[in-house]
């Protein structure tokens, strides 16, 4: 669903610079506010994404078994 999301953000983030480029200078600021809405957006579902994947890491424990193992390493 993340990915999802993000995806669709960067598709309207491109769709907003192509138009950018063709609308008049009037309606360039406007763009460019969409523009940084969509970038903060981005930026904030990346941070929460790598602080998940970080906080998943930290609750992992470490192997303390090999000799538990069913596969015998020569």
């Amino acid at each position: 669903m993340l990915l999802y999301q993000l995806t669709q953000w960067f598709e309207e983030r491109s769709t907003l610079q192509q138009s950018l480029q063709r609308e008049p200078a009037e309606s360039a600021d406007a763009i460019h506010q969409k523009i940084q809405e969509v970038e903060q957006q981005l930026y904030a579902h990346a941070e929460r994404w790598k602080n998940a994947i970080e906080e998943a890491s930290y609750l992992q424990f470490p192997y303390e078994a090999p000799h538990l193992d069913d596969d015998m390493v020569l």
